[in-house]
């Protein structure tokens, strides 16, 4: 089924489309970017609806988004998207605000027992019974004219956007789960905030094995390789490759000898940065070890992985009766720190973890600590059933 749409590509059009959604105070949106060839995604396409109809912007067009981008980030506008990683990231970078007023459809299902993360295509069938064209998935963005199959594709990812939040804020609220949702949407943006303005050296695959001078290499080749990156438009990895930069760090110093015979090296791109290294790695080694952003830690050690387990087992009854997605409530990591937090002590210059502050305590955290001391037991009810488990009282 085609979506009717209006292709907007002048600046008057776009400020005429803010001003409808300042008086309507709602707007869902969509991009279509590539992300391969930049240092950031290119943003190709911006897709909008608003509660009269579709519309589809073209940016290559546009002398600038900013219009568009304040006005996300009114605290009067409700904005709504569907796995809004790279949405919400486009309007930070533009801003550098967050989006006050967001209610992801994603994030939203998994509050109301879907599962989590939920396909677009997925919500709308279940919603409307509609089945929705995927053919243009691999399209690239970027080359023009677009075709009408594509620009349809696009705005076909909106059109029913706000008829799905409308949906689930009514079964949110039933729940009353609205403040669950909005709470776990902030404490993701800030989460997404944080990511985007820190140093992420520690983040490259394959430091745990680095110590000492190591951690300064990799951290100066980290914030090399990001400059360049910058400066060349390229994404990171087409500077130096991870393993190539880890490598170096572990050689821990710059003799440009043997980093021409590492492999990987001989390419011409990267052979001709051996000078370049040889200097970042020699100054680094002038530098304090940088220290190491770390989880924290709850008591010592591992907790018996039978308890973990058994804990697992007990998160997935309560998320089945309490009509919750599991995946959005806890991860095998946070159920350990549970089990540590509340059987070694708390320490107080330590933040308590995610099962027993906010929404997740209120719907599992309380009921985890009944099990674990004891007042309430899971027995096997059923074993026939698709819940053949059940939670018993134990009476004091």
């Amino acid at each position: 089924m085609n979506a009717r749409f209006q292709y907007i590509t002048n600046q008057d059009s776009l400020h005429q489309l803010c001003r409808q959604i300042d008086e309507d105070k709602v707007v869902a949106f969509d991009t279509e970017f590539v992300a391969e060839d930049s240092y950031r995604p290119e943003l190709c396409l911006l897709q909008v609806a608003v509660p009269d109809g579709i519309y589809v912007i073209d940016p290559y067009t546009l002398d600038s988004l900013d219009p568009f981008w304040n006005q996300l980030t009114s605290s009067e506008t409700q904005v709504v998207v569907h796995a809004g990683r790279e949405e919400t990231l486009f309007c930070y970078r533009a801003t550098q605000k967050l989006i006050p007023n967001l209610f992801d459809i994603q994030l939203a299902a998994a509050f109301l027992g879907h599962e989590y993360p939920a396909s677009y295509a997925n919500l709308v069938h279940r919603y409307t019974g509609v089945n929705l064209d995927k053919e243009e998935t691999r399209s690239d963005w970027r080359k023009r004219p677009l075709s009408n199959q594509q620009l349809q594709y696009a705005a076909q990812d909106v059109k029913d956007l706000l008829r799905l939040h409308r949906s689930m804020e009514k079964e949110l609220g039933k729940l009353d789960r609205v403040h669950w949702v909005r709470e776990e949407t902030s404490r993701w943006q800030e989460d997404l905030e944080q990511f985007e303005s820190s140093e992420n050296w520690f983040r490259i695959s394959g430091i745990q094995a680095l110590s000492g001078n190591s951690l300064s290499i990799v951290r100066a080749l980290w914030m090399w390789r990001e400059q360049r990156a910058k400066e060349r438009d390229l994404p990171a990895r087409k500077v130096l490759r991870d393993d190539l930069l880890i490598e170096l760090a572990r050689r821990g110093n710059g003799d440009e000898r043997r980093m021409a015979s590492l492999r990987g090296m001989e390419h011409r791109h990267v052979k001709q940065l051996i000078p370049e290294l040889a200097k970042v790695i020699a100054d680094a080694l002038d530098h304090p070890i940088p220290s190491w952003p770390r989880k924290a830690r709850y008591g010592k050690g591992q907790p018996p992985a039978m308890l973990t387990q058994f804990l697992s087992a007990a998160l997935a009854y309560i998320c089945r009766t309490k009509r919750i997605s599991p995946s959005v409530v806890a991860t095998a990591d946070d159920l350990r720190d549970f089990v540590k937090y509340r059987l070694d002590g708390s320490d107080p210059d330590i933040p308590p973890p995610s099962l027993v502050t906010g929404w997740r305590a209120e719907i599992i955290g309380r009921e985890l600590d009944d099990l674990l001391s004891g007042r309430l037991a899971m027995v096997l009810d059923n074993p026939d059933s698709d819940m053949p488990i059940r939670f018993h009282r134990i009476a004091p």
